[in-house]
């Protein structure tokens, strides 16, 4: 552990010794597979309780499990199940849970916690729901603004994805540096299910150059980038291939233009991603900014040459295992995606800087950070 953060350890505010370590498993009842919140707090819960549980007793509890329920058994979790006659949502979370785990050391991974608990630990991943208010649901926006500051004050400690997140917290009073300690996400988890090869052959891509990117109608993710650089006549037979719901008549009435070679995966699954990487010559992660970005760093495990944005937690994130580049210079990706694509050993060496960069960020090297800042907590 970093000297500064064993130092800012040692100040923190202290508590009785907790009988046990409670993980708030409310995040389970939905959805864990397109939200990236619910997913990397799945394993940092995982990672949790495989360290934990050897030294001291060790729960995750949640008022139920949703339609996801296989891949929490599969991760080796064993919830605790507590409804309650106030719900499963901010009641259950904010009245039930506290009288459920007093005496325990709470982790909440989700953003918030209950602002009642005396002795909580809490994970916010990032700030855009105050930087970028238009792509959150109005409610979200109030509720957080309203909450944060409340539960930073309140929480011994403020868990946060990066330094450029840890940051943003602090600028926007959600805690103090000395508060706030980082640990980076695991990155891995892509690689535990096999590739649906099949998916590359329904969009008609085998052996075929192609870039890749997520898809998303948020301004913030900056699909019209993309947009514009693909309209470089040297890009003209690189198909775009883009996943998510949103067709081109979505993009369109945003005001952009997906250009012709634009190809629409729609949804896609995880199997059916893992190949798209593995197949695509490069992926695109244009956002304008990410408390961390999972995507770029899941592209770099599947042995993707990687281009992403100069935004951000981006370039703390992949250091040196993708290129970064200015999220509006259009031309600036165009030529990028040529040479990566044009010039194999290029591509070569990017590939194996990546897979370098995101060897450092596995699930167990997060799962390590993360007990080492608690375990002194206990």
């Amino acid at each position: 552990m970093p000297e500064d953060a064993a130092g800012r350890l040692a100040r923190l505010r202290p508590a009785p010794a907790a009988r046990r370590l409670t993980i708030n498993g409310k995040f389970l009842q939905d959805n864990l597979v397109s939200n990236g919140v619910h997913r990397v707090a799945l394993n940092f819960a995982a990672e949790l309780e495989r360290r934990a549980s050897a030294t001291i007793p060790t729960r995750i509890v949640a008022p139920a499990i949703g339609e996801d329920a296989g891949l929490v058994r599969d991760i080796g979790l064993a919830p605790e199940l507590r409804p309650s006659v106030l719900g499963g949502g901010q009641a259950w979370e904010m009245l039930s849970l506290p009288a459920l785990t007093r005496g325990d050391l709470l982790v909440n991974f989700c953003n918030l916690a209950p602002v009642l608990h005396p002795n909580s630990v809490v994970m916010i991943h990032d700030v855009q729901t105050l930087t970028v208010p238009d792509a959150y649901p109005k409610r979200q926006v109030q509720g957080y603004r309203m909450l944060w500051p409340a539960i930073a004050r309140r929480a011994r400690a403020i868990l946060t994805v990066s330094e450029h997140s840890r940051q943003a917290l602090a600028d926007h009073g959600i805690g103090t540096l000395d508060k706030i300690f980082v640990v980076h996400n695991g990155t891995d988890h892509i690689l535990r299910l096999a590739p649906d090869s099949d998916a590359v052959t329904r969009l008609g891509l085998q052996g075929r150059p192609f870039a890749l990117a997520l898809g998303a109608l948020s301004s913030y993710k900056n699909m019209r980038t993309l947009f514009r650089a693909f309209q470089d006549p040297a890009l003209a037979e690189v198909p775009l291939v883009i996943t998510g719901r949103a067709g081109r008549a979505e993009y369109e009435a945003r005001g952009w233009t997906p250009p012709p070679n634009t190809v629409f995966a729609g949804r896609v699954s995880d199997p059916a991603l893992r190949a798209l990487y593995e197949a695509a010559s490069v992926f695109l992660f244009p956002s304008e900014t990410e408390g961390f970005g999972l995507p770029p760093v899941e592209a770099m495990q599947c042995g993707t040459a990687t281009i992403a944005a100069d935004a951000g937690a981006m370039p703390e994130v992949c250091g040196t295992g993708a290129r970064i580049i200015d999220p509006l210079d259009a031309e600036g990706w165009a030529h990028h995606v040529q040479h990566l694509i044009t010039d194999t050993a290029a591509r070569a060496e990017l590939i194996a800087q990546g897979r370098t960069r995101a060897a450092e960020l596995t699930w167990t090297h997060a799962g390590d950070r993360l007990w080492r800042l608690l375990e002194p907590m206990l």
